[in-house]
Order: structure tokens, then sequence, then C-alpha cells
């Protein structure tokens, strides 16, 4: 097993209509790659166990979080705290972002992996 990893080596996998994800996961944190190819809706839900960080990393995308809505373009980052709803669409074309969740989400490897895709520290 190795501590790196490549998005464009690993599975992608569509979880909604034009919402594909790939995920790598450690012990404490899960990480997604997210690429939207319009049109794609996420429907509002929350994470009531995990905090979310996204980073914008191409297109636009347009995205509310405990009902205030706004445009998040290439570089925007946000923050959503356990158990605030959310949710999200396409605008255009196609966005990619990347989804930090802690602690991990075990979940999001299911179709892919069957644990974490990263070392654990203690076992070297």
């Amino acid at each position: 097993m190795s501590y790196w990893a490549a998005f464009g080596e690993l599975p992608e996998r569509e979880v909604l209509p034009g919402n594909f994800r790939t995920a790598v996961a450690g012990r404490e944190m899960s990480i997604n790659q997210i690429r939207w190819v319009h049109p794609s809706v996420l429907p509002e839900h929350d994470h009531p166990d995990n905090e979310q960080a996204m980073v914008v990393t191409s297109g636009r995308i347009s995205f509310t979080v405990a009902g205030e809505e706004t445009v998040l373009e290439t570089g925007s980052v946000v923050i959503i705290p356990r158990g605030v709803r959310h949710s999200g669409r396409s605008i255009e074309g196609e966005a990619t972002f990347v989804e930090i969740f802690a602690p991990g989400r075990v979940e999001n490897l299911l179709g892919f992996l069957a644990g974490p895709t990263m070392p654990d520290p203690e076992e070297n």
C-alpha cells in the first residue's frame, strides 16, 4: 500500500445523473474528486456525522448551504458544519471540485474499495 494516490488512476463512478465521484480515504478523513456534467442536481441533504469542505477546481456551480445560495467558481472554498442542509446544481458545461470529509465517509467507498485506501502509519 502507498501513501500516494492519483485521482486520474482511480475508478470514477456515476452516483447521480451527471454527478461522478472518485474516492480516496484514510482512517480519519476521506477525499472525493467530484465532476458534474450539466445538467446535474445534488438534492438537499446533510451529513450528521461529518464536517465537509469543498474546493472548486474548475468551472462554476450553484450551491446552497443553510438556505443561502451562491455561485462557486474555480478557487472557491466552502465549509459545511455537521448537520447543515446543503444542495447544488450545475450551471453549464462541466465543473470539478474536491470534497474533504472529517471523519471520513466510508459509504463513499462503496463500489470502489472495501476499506481505507491509505495505509495506517502505525502498521509501518
